[in-house]
């Protein structure tokens, strides 16, 4: 049945989960009013009892999807790794960044570099600067 359901359900999450909960909206009266109709009318309870535990049914399977579709997810994005990443990097690295995304021109990426270098500690503007000429 569940993979019946699937073949048929959207494949968005949200629309799985919608249909679901109208499912269930539908199918908990329908057999509400089925166990009811059983003491008076035999048949149509029966036949709500019928519908309501296919509706049910349907709902359970499309809510159990959604469950596997969010186990099967990764537990990070792609944008939170990008965040740590980002914040990791040097000043210098940040601005190299930039200017390979074309953020900042040539003028203000030199201008920023050199004010960079030159709030350094003497030992680490040496390496910097090798680096930045590489």
């Amino acid at each position: 049945m569940y993979e019946l359901v699937h073949r048929y359900a959207p494949q968005s999450p949200a629309g799985r989960t919608a249909i679901a909960i109208i499912g269930g909206l539908l199918g908990v009266p329908a057999f509400v009013l089925g166990l009811i109709g059983l003491s008076g009318n035999v048949a149509a309870g029966l036949l709500f009892l019928l519908v309501s535990t296919v509706i049910l049914g349907i709902s359970g399977q499309l809510t159990l999807g959604v469950v596997r579709q969010a186990n099967a997810a990764p537990a990070s994005s792609p944008q939170d790794d990008q965040q740590i990443d980002d914040a990791n990097e040097t000043p210098i690295e940040t601005l190299r960044r930039r200017y390979a995304e074309g953020e900042i021109d040539d003028e203000a990426f030199e201008r920023r570099l050199d004010q960079l270098i030159e709030t350094e500690e003497p030992e680490q503007r040496k390496t910097e600067s090798e680096r930045v000429l590489e």
